[in-house]
């Protein structure tokens, strides 16, 4: 899938048009728009390996991201405490992972095809999952400066956006509950289904469950620089045929 997939039925011009007023917009798609991008099994192989933590699942506790590793181990210096994270998961935390964009070769070509159309962007894919119905997630919050592309894979969603009412300390990220009302007033209430696509701007408060079952979900960040820099090479390597199973 390249970008101009991922977008359809909305077309380059409009999305850019859209982007460039600083809008925030949804693009409804089929149900199964996004059904081949990940599969249950790719991502319980990568949570699986407790040692490959460049970065590491993060658990979402009281409305914020937790780490739970083990550290100084005998043959890693840092390692997931797995026993500990599967108790959290079956008492319906949410988690999400960075530095999935070379989860396989799919999603390496789509995040690929995202640099090539905005100009010294550099993007990532943030996997957000909730395996139980009504699991945790984050306080009111906004990203910046970094723009999202939100794709519904598995499940619904339902989201908040707010607008500020009240001024507040530029470094703010996030409000907890009991001030939200106070800073934010909300702007859109709506349900994210299979197949449909949410852009935000930088900077955009917003607030996500999953109320009607398990979910999973890409958050695309990117953000532009002014100069441009390395990309990451997500050459896919091809390993079972490098792979030589012939004798001599």
């Amino acid at each position: 899938m390249n970008f101009k997939k991922l977008i359809y039925p909305m077309g380059l011009e409009e999305f850019l048009l859209k982007y460039n007023n600083n809008e925030s917009f949804i693009i409804k798609g089929h149900k199964d728009k996004f059904s081949n991008l990940i599969t249950l099994e790719e991502i319980e192989s990568t949570i699986n390996n407790g040692c490959n933590i460049n970065s590491p699942m993060q658990i979402i506790k009281d409305g914020v991201r937790h780490y739970y590793i083990q550290q100084n181990l005998k043959w890693s210096q840092v390692a997931l405490q797995k026993s500990v994270i599967k108790k959290l998961l079956e008492e319906k935390h949410s988690f999400m992972m960075m530095n999935q964009t070379q989860i396989n070769k799919k999603v390496s070509e789509l995040i690929d095809t995202i640099e090539s159309t905005f100009t010294n962007s550099h993007a990532d894919l943030h996997l957000y999952i909730s395996p139980k119905t009504a699991s945790t997630g984050y306080d009111a919050h906004r990203d910046r400066p970094q723009h999202k592309i939100y794709m519904q894979i598995i499940g619904m969603t339902h989201w908040k956006i707010y607008k500020i009412i009240k001024e507040m300390l530029e470094e703010t990220i996030a409000f907890e509950e009991k001030d939200e009302k106070v800073y934010l007033e909300e702007e859109k209430n709506f349900t994210l289904e299979p197949g449909d696509l949410l852009y935000m701007p930088s900077g955009t408060f917003h607030k996500v469950r999953n109320e009607e079952g398990p979910r999973v979900s890409f958050s695309i960040p990117f953000v532009i620089e002014e100069k441009k820099s390395e990309y990451m090479d997500r050459t896919y390597i091809p390993f079972k045929e490098l792979f030589d199973t012939s004798r001599e």
